[in-house]
C-alpha cells in the first residue's frame, strides 16, 4: 500500500452517495435471499472437487490460475441486470478461486474472461469447468418460475428493493444539505 491511498478517505465532501455505493449490494442482497441454493452435502462437494481434477482431501487450487484457492466464485453470477441471474447457490456454480482471480472476473463471462487470461492449458481448464457446470444448463429459469407463479410476491419484491434504493437517494440528498448547513462548523 502507498500512503497517497489515503486520498479516498481524505476526498472532499460530497463525493460520497450512499444510493451510488451500496446500491449493488442491496441488489445482491435481494437476489441472494431467493436464490436457488443446494444443501451442503459432503458427498456432492467431494464429487463436484473430484470433477474439477482436484483432490478433496488436499488444498484447493483456484480454477482460474491454479494458485491457492481463498474463496469460492460464482462461475455465473448471482446477479445480472440487477436481478437475480437464475444460477444462485448451486454447488456446479461455486468453484475454487483465488480473491485476485475472483476479483478480476467479477460479473463477467467466466469463459470469455478467461480466454483472456490466456496462459497455459486455457482451453483445458475451460473444457473441465464447462464439464463441471454442465448439470446447471437446466436451472437457469428459476426467475421466470417465480414470475410465473408468484407475480404478486414478485412485483412486490421489486418495489421493496426499489423503495429502499430510492430511499438512500433520499439520504443522499440530507447528507449534502446537512453537509451544505453545516460547512461553517468545519475546521
Amino acid at each position: 500500500m502507498k500512503q497517497d491511498s489515503i486520498r479516498k478517505h481524505l476526498a472532499p465532501r460530497g463525493i460520497y452517495s450512499i444510493a451510488q455505493k451500496r446500491s449493488t449490494t442491496i441488489n445482491h442482497a435481494f437476489a441472494s435471499a431467493i436464490a436457488p441454493i443446494d444443501r451442503y452435502d459432503e458427498a456432492s462437494i467431494s464429487e463436484a472437487v473430484i470433477a474439477l481434477g482436484q483432490d478433496p482431501d488436499a488444498e484447493l487450487k483456484c480454477v482460474y490460475c491454479d494458485g491457492p484457492a481463498q474463496g469460492w466464485d460464482h462461475l455465473h453470477p448471482l446477479v445480472k441486470e440487477k436481478q437475480l441471474s437464475g444460477y444462485g447457490h448451486l454447488i456446479r456454480n461455486l468453484v475454487p478461486s483465488c480473491r485476485d482471480c475472483n476479483s478480476d472476473k467479477g460479473g463477467k463471462d467466466w469463459q470469455a474472461w478467461l480466454l483472456g487470461k490466456g496462459g497455459l492449458a486455457v482451453q483445458e481448464r475451460i473444457s473441465r469447468i464447462r464439464d463441471y457446470a454442465a448439470p446447471l444448463e437446466g436451472r437457469k429459469g428459476t426467475l421466470e418460475a417465480m414470475q410465473r407463479i408468484a407475480p404478486d410476491l414478485m412485483q412486490k419484491y421489486a418495489a421493496l428493493r426499489s423503495e429502499i434504493i430510492r430511499l438512500m437517494g433520499e439520504a443522499d440528498q440530507v447528507a449534502a444539505e446537512l453537509r451544505e448547513r453545516t460547512a461553517t462548523y468545519e475546521a
